[in-house]
This record gives structure tokens, C-alpha cells and sequence, in this order.
């Protein structure tokens, strides 16, 4: 059992508590302030609310949905009451700049602590860091003023739900359907904003920020781009796609609708790329699935970064949750902060995790081995014969139109056939290196130019094929000599991973 701390003070240096004790995660406070009517007024119906929520906890241990329902409109009969769950995104609306929605720090609130010590004296509310539990908001938009409750609440002592509550005058409001006009458009308007589609994706890196770039790679993704084995890929896309095509068929079986897949594999092998198709997939549905992309954590990570990134993925539900490198992100200082942010405390419907590692032995077991809460793991291997030779038409494609460089068909399998063991991503830079140095070639001369064929009996003196040849035991050549410098480093010192010298970063900002 946790504690909830219910304190009626004018100033928090002195006053009143009364502690009472039921299932809550955190312990909040009621702040009361001096009388200041303000802008909206209206401080005697708030203060009726507060009223029967306090009698209510202090007599029960609990806050249900209908008591918050009934005790706003009691208190507002000249308004007509909206309730909308909070992933609607009305908070999204308000913070883009949507329509005005203030806090009314003038008035009783609850508020959770987001600091356990304190530094001296505390003279304002506004000096603490606090989540609002419960609280008015006062806000206006189109011409009318309303007020927006948030509220929290627990179902069946386990889940943990949040609303938005609009109380929007009644001269607003469609008065023999008791409907508010006003309030369907905000919700409408919050759902529009929430699916827009963005030339930008939301981005963790110790903070949240919008990142154009990001979304500049993403969009010239797509699944055609993405060589991996035919059953694998296709696997992944039906886990995906139904994920967010059979939200009832959770519900209708009793299971929450959240899921968790791990791609793992040594690095360069197509993880990424994967990763991008996803997010370009979802982002072209009819109604778009957004992405929120976790990066890193910042350069002092603590649990309140765990907090906000589900946080903004629960508010932005539903959505994909992406998390990169996902052994370097969960260190052990912040493994339970994680785990139980994934076992929601919080609802975490309509969120798809997705997380990916280099090698999977290096992920808590807690994360790796726990079906509830990443329910797959795909292994990404070192791409097969077939793989090897469709990456080679790959790029056999992108010189199609180049008229003094020949790629025939069959030069695709023999270098399938000769550069066993290569990742893509080590094919990527004997393609690379090898187009770089024949063009620098062309421009000193006609050296070798006319020397290639298109006659398959002829390959050997095809000027690709002897490049490429020439990259890759360039490329062998470099992998020998730094398995080598390893050996050499572990008889003198302990390596966690005798490999970690040849991991290569593969992540979106690489």
C-alpha cells in the first residue's frame, strides 16, 4: 500500500496533513491557496468539487470515475460535461499552441512530487516539480471559455486510468441532446492533430525534440528496400500490422493491447533499415501511427527520463515506441524504473515496442527472457547466399542508367558466392569503395574502362567484378588483423566481449 497525502495549507511551510492510506503510486499533495477569482471566477464550484472528492477519500480510500463525474456536475449545472480518455490528445493540442489551457495554481490541486529532498525553504508552489494528479485547467478557443479537469483514477485496484474532463457552458451546447458542440469540435480537433503527418518525428535524447532529419530517412524507407529472408520479413510485417489492426480482438479476449519485439543480431545486418520500414509503414496507414524514437537518455539519466518517455508514449497512443540499442539504454541503475514503466503501473494500451541490440546475451534477463513484456525476438544473421546476391542487384539496379560501368546479371552470384560472412553493412562499404575508386580511375584515363564484358564467360575481366574482388580482400584482410589486436588486448586485460572492438554504429544519427 502506498500513501496519499492530503494537505489543506495557504503556505507550505505550515499547515495541515492528513495521511491516508490506498493503492497509489506516488505521493501527492492538496495545494490551497489564497482567494483569486481571476480571469474564468467560478472559485465556489470548484470548491464544492474538491469538497466531495476530499469526504469521499477520507471516509472510502477510493476515487472512482463516477465520483469525479458526479461531483463536477454538481457543482457546474450551468455546464454540459464531456469526459474523453487523456490519450485523445488534447494536452498535445494545448502544448503545440492548439488552443490556451492554463493550470489554475489559484485553486485546490493534487500534484505529485517529482522531487523526494528539498533545498531549504519553499515559499511557492511553483518552486516544487510536480505531475498534476487532479486539477482545472481554465482554457479558451474559438471564442468561448471552459474548464478541463484531469483526473486519475484507479480501476479494479490495478489500472491506472486517466480523462479529461470539458465542462463547456451550456449556451455551447446542444441543450435537448445535452451535447457540447464545443467540446466535440476540441476533441476532434486534438484527434486531427495527434494523426497529422508531420515532416517531423519526436526524438528522445535526454529531452524530447522534433527531428526533420530523422524523418527525411525514414520517409525513403519502405519494405522493398529491406533484404532479409522472405519468412522472416514477412513474419515481422504481420506482427506489426496486426498489432494495430486488432485492438478489439485484444479486448475481446481480456489482454491488454501492448506488445514488445527485440531485433537482435550482430550489427550491420539489418536492424536499422528494419526499424525504418516500420516507421515509414505505420506512418502511411489511412489513419498514420506515429513514432516516438529513443536515442539515448542524455548525459545524466535517471528514472524521470524512463517516466517521460512513457509518459509521452502513452499520451501519444496508439503509436511505436522505438528503442535503439536497447542494452546501452537500460543501464542497471535504472533497470527496475524500466521494467516497471513496461509492466505498467500506467495503461501502455496501443503501444508497440520495438527495441533492438547487438548482441542479445548483454540484455537483463528481466527484459530478454520476460514474454509479457517483449514477446518476441527476432534474430537478424548474417545474410545468406540468396540475401548476398539480391543486395548485389540492388546495386546492380542503381546503375542501370550508367552506360560505361556494365553490371550483367551473374556477376550478382559470384559475388554472393565470394563474400560469405560479410554483413550488409561490410557490402555496403566494398560497394562503396569500389564505385569511388573507378570513378576516380575515369577521371585520371581510360585505364580499364574498355576492358569489360557483358558476356557471362567473360567475367573475370568485367572491371566490377576485380574491384569488388580487391575490396573484399581489403575487407578480410582489415576483420584478421582486428580479431588479432583483440587477442592481442585480452591476454594483457579482461574484455567483456571479445567482438565489441568490431561493432560498428548503426543507429539513425550514424
Amino acid at each position: 500500500m502506498f500513501r496519499l497525502a492530503l494537505c489543506k495549507t495557504s503556505n507550505l511551510t505550515r499547515g495541515l496533513r492528513v495521511q491516508v492510506q490506498r493503492p497509489y503510486s506516488q505521493t501527492s499533495t492538496v495545494t490551497q491557496t489564497a482567494t483569486n477569482t481571476g480571469r474564468w471566477g467560478h472559485r465556489d464550484e470548484h470548491a464544492v468539487v474538491i469538497s466531495r472528492i476530499q469526504d469521499q477519500v477520507e471516509r472510502t480510500a477510493l476515487l472512482s470515475n463516477f465520483l469525479l463525474v458526479h461531483a463536477l456536475r454538481s457543482a457546474y449545472p450551468t455546464h454540459i460535461l464531456t469526459q474523453t480518455p487523456a490519450s485523445t490528445g488534447l494536452a498535445t493540442l494545448a502544448r503545440s499552441g492548439g488552443f490556451e489551457a492554463r493550470l489554475d495554481t489559484s485553486i485546490d490541486f493534487y500534484a505529485s512530487r517529482e522531487k523526494d529532498s528539498l533545498v531549504g525553504e519553499v515559499e511557492q508552489p511553483c518552486d516544487l516539480d510536480y505531475t498534476v494528479e487532479f486539477g482545472r485547467h481554465n482554457c479558451a478557443w474559438r471564442d468561448c471559455e471552459s474548464y478541463i479537469y484531469k483526473g486519475k483514477y484507479w480501476q479494479n485496484d490495478q489500472e491506472h486510468i486517466s480523462n479529461h474532463y470539458i465542462l463547456c457552458p451550456r449556451e455551447f451546447s446542444r441543450e435537448v441532446e445535452r451535447v457540447s458542440k464545443f467540446a466535440d469540435d476540441l476533441i476532434v480537433a486534438a484527434l486531427q492533430h495527434k494523426v497529422k503527418v508531420d515532416e517531423e518525428i519526436w526524438v528522445f535524447d535526454g529531452y524530447w525534440e522534433r527531428s526533420s532529419k530523422l524523418w527525411k530517412s525514414v520517409k525513403q524507407s519502405n519494405w522493398d528496400d529491406v533484404i532479409l529472408n522472405q519468412e522472416l520479413k514477412e513474419e515481422l510485417i504481420k506482427d506489426v500490422t496486426s498489432f494495430f489492426d486488432r485492438e478489439e480482438l485484444y479486448k475481446s479476449v481480456g489482454v491488454p493491447w501492448k506488445r514488445g519485439l527485440i531485433l537482435h543480431g550482430l550489427p550491420g545486418n539489418g536492424k536499422t533499415i528494419t526499424i525504418k520500414a516500420i516507421m515509414r509503414a505505420l506512418n502511411r496507414r489511412p489513419t498514420p501511427i506515429p513514432t516516438l524514437y529513443v536515442k539515448s537518455l542524455g548525459s545524466s539519466p535517471d528514472h524521470y527520463d524512463i517516466k517521460s518517455i512513457f509518459e509521452k508514449a502513452r499520451d501519444a497512443a496508439p503509436c511505436l515506441l522505438v528503442f535503439e540499442d536497447l542494452d546501452s539504454l537500460v543501464t542497471e541503475s535504472l533497470r527496475s524504473y524500466f521494467l516497471n514503466e513496461v509492466d505498467g503501473l500506467e495503461q501502455n494500451n496501443g503501444i508497440l515496442m520495438v527495441g533492438s541490440t547487438n548482441y542479445l546475451n548483454k540484455l537483463d534477463v528481466g527484459i530478454s527472457k520476460r514474454p509479457s513484456r517483449f514477446d518476441r525476438k527476432y534474430h537478424f544473421p548474417l545474410p545468406a547466399s540468396p540475401e548476398r546476391s539480391r543486395y548485389c542487384d540492388f546495386w546492380r539496379s542503381k546503375l542501370a542508367k550508367n552506360t560505361s560501368l556494365e553490371f550483367p546479371p551473374e556477376l550478382s552470384q559470384r559475388i554472393a558466392k565470394v563474400s560469405e560472412g560479410l554483413s550488409f553493412a561490410y557490402l555496403q562499404e566494398v560497394f562503396v569503395s569500389t564505385m569511388t575508386s573507378l570513378v576516380l580511375e575515369q577521371e585520371a584515363g581510360p585505364t580499364r574502362t574498355g576492358a569489360q564484358t557483358s558476356t557471362a564467360s567473360d567475367i573475370e575481366s568485367n572491371i566490377i567484378w576485380q574491384a569488388v574482388k580487391t575490396q573484399i580482400e581489403k575487407i578480410r584482410k582489415e576483420l584478421l588483423e582486428s580479431r588479432k589486436s583483440v587477442d592481442d588486448a585480452g591476454k594483457h586485460s579482461v574484455s567483456d566481449d571479445a567482438t565489441s572492438s568490431l561493432a560498428r554504429p548503426t543507429g539513425f544519427g550514424k
